[in-house]
């Protein structure tokens, strides 16, 4: 389940233009370092999820039409 962590916290303290460029350019470089850092673990649990979702998933019978 994906969570939004905006939608239920107290509101963010108001930013100067450039404080909110600053932050938001250094959460992208830290986002980009990390998934570098970790691509290894971040894609197998994609990677499995995946897998484990095909294995779950129950085909269609042969005899239902396409539309």
């Amino acid at each position: 389940m994906i969570s939004y962590p905006c939608n239920d916290q107290v509101p963010m303290p108001p930013l100067s233009d450039e404080a909110a460029v600053t932050v938001l350019e250094f959460l992208q470089r830290f986002t980009e370092c990390f998934e570098s850092q970790y691509y290894g673990e971040i894609h197998r649990y994609y990677e499995e999820r995946s897998q484990a979702n095909m294995k779950t998933a129950n085909p269609p019978p042969a005899d239902d039409p396409p539309f």
